[in-house]
C-alpha cells in the first residue's frame, strides 16, 4: 500500500519555522559584533524628532489601510455608512499587522463587529479576500513605479548587497519586475472592463468590482504602503545618497517576501533582509537593527496594544449588553 505524500498544507508550519530560524541566523550573523547594550544605546539614541514624525505618520497609514473596507463595502453595495466599515477596518488591520494571517484572524474579527449591522458572513468573508487582493495590487503598483522612477539609488543599494549584488543591480532585473507587475496590473483592469460578470474559481463565484472601484483599491494601498515605508525611511540613521522613491521599491519587495514567508507580521524575516540590504549604507549595523526595532514597536505593537484592548472591551460591552437584555426578555 502506498504511503501518501504529506500535503503543502500540513508542511506549510515547518516551513514557516524553518525561514523563522534562518532569519533568525542571518540577523545574529549580521549583529555578532555589537553587544545587547549598544543596541540599547542606539534605540535610545534615535532623535525624538524622528520618532514623532514616525508616530505621526502611523496615523494616516493606519487610516489609509481601514479603507480596504471602505472600498470593499463599496464593492459589495453595503448599506453602512462611511465610518463603520472604516472603524472596523481600523480595529482589524491594526491587530492582523502583527498577527498575520489576515484572512482567518481577520476574518474571526470582523464576524464580532459586521454582524451588529446585519451584514452576513458570506459578505464578511468578501470583505476579507477584497482586502488581500487590494493589499497586492497595491504592492505591485508601488513596487513597478518605484523601480522605474527612482534616482538611481536603487541600483547602488542593491549593489551592495554581498554575494548577488552584481546580479540584482544588472538592468534586465530592474526593469523585467517592474515590467512583470505591470502587466500583471494591466491584465487586472483589462478583465474589469471587458469581463461584466461573474467569474467561477474553484467552486467560489467572484462579482467583479467596477473598473472605479478597482482603481481605488491601487489607490489606498499605494498610499498606504508609501506611508508605511515613509515611517522607516524617516527613521534611517543615514540615506547616504538612497532617495526616497528608491527606498519605497525596496521595502515593497521586502514586505513581499515577508509575507511569502507566512511567518505572523514577517517578525523577524523583514528585519534580516533588511539589515543585509541596508548594510552598504550603514555606519554600523547595530544602529540599522536599532531602528527596525523602533518601527516594529511604532507601527505594529502600539497599535496592535491599543487595538487588542479596544477588541476586548467592545466583547465584554456586547457581552453584558446581550446578558441585560436576557434579563429583561426573561422577566414576566
Amino acid at each position: 500500500m502506498k504511503r501518501k505524500l504529506p500535503s503543502l498544507h500540513r508542511l506549510s508550519p515547518f516551513f514557516t519555522v524553518a525561514v523563522f530560524c534562518f532569519a533568525g541566523a542571518v540577523i545574529y550573523l549580521q549583529l555578532r559584533a555589537h553587544s545587547l547594550s549598544e543596541i540599547i544605546s542606539d534605540i535610545r539614541g534615535i532623535p525624538s524628532t524622528k520618532v514623532l514624525t514616525a508616530l505621526a505618520l502611523v496615523v494616516p497609514g493606519l487610516l489609509a489601510l481601514a479603507c480596504y473596507d471602505l472600498v470593499a463595502a463599496k464593492y459589495l453595495k453595503l448599506p453602512l455608512r462611511w465610518w463603520q466599515p472604516l472603524g472596523t477596518g481600523l480595529l482589524g488591520y491594526s491587530i492582523t499587522n502583527t498577527t498575520g494571517h489576515a484572512v482567518v484572524v481577520g476574518g474571526i474579527l470582523r464576524l464580532r463587529i459586521y454582524p451588529r449591522w446585519n451584514v452576513k458572513a458570506g459578505s464578511i468573508g468578501e470583505i476579507v479576500g477584497f482586502g488581500v487582493l487590494t493589499y497586492y495590487l497595491g504592492l505591485s503598483c508601488t513596487a513597478a513605479f518605484a523601480f522605474l522612477f527612482e534616482g538611481g539609488g536603487l541600483a547602488k543599494t542593491l549593489a551592495g548587497i554581498p554575494h548577488v549584488g552584481d546580479t540584482l543591480a544588472h538592468p534586465w532585473i530592474r526593469y523585467t519586475i517592474p515590467t512583470v507587475l505591470l502587466g500583471l496590473i494591466m491584465t487586472w483592469f483589462i478583465l474589469l472592463i471587458t469581463v461584466k460578470r461573474t467569474i467561477r474559481i474553484r467552486k467560489h463565484d467572484f462579482r467583479l468590482p467596477k473598473p472605479l472601484t478597482g482603481l481605488l483599491q491601487v489607490v489606498v494601498s499605494c498610499a498606504d504602503l508609501c506611508i508605511v515605508a515613509s515611517v522607516l525611511w524617516v527613521l534611517l540613521p543615514s540615506h547616504d545618497g538612497m532617495d526616497w522613491l528608491s527606498f519605497v521599491g525596496i521595502f515593497a519587495i521586502i514586505q513581499f517576501i515577508s509575507l511569502l514567508s507566512a511567518v505572523p507580521g514577517g517578525i523577524g524575516v523583514f528585519e534580516g533582509i533588511m539589515l543585509v540590504v541596508l548594510a552598504p549604507i550603514a555606519a554600523k549595523q547595530s544602529e540599522v537593527f536599532a531602528m527596525l526595532l523602533t518601527f516594529r514597536a511604532i507601527y505594529y505593537l502600539i497599535p496592535f496594544a491599543l487595538g487588542g484592548l479596544t477588541f476586548l472591551l467592545m466583547v465584554l460591552i456586547q457581552r453584558k449588553t446581550t446578558d441585560a437584555s436576557d434579563i429583561l426578555e426573561g422577566q414576566p
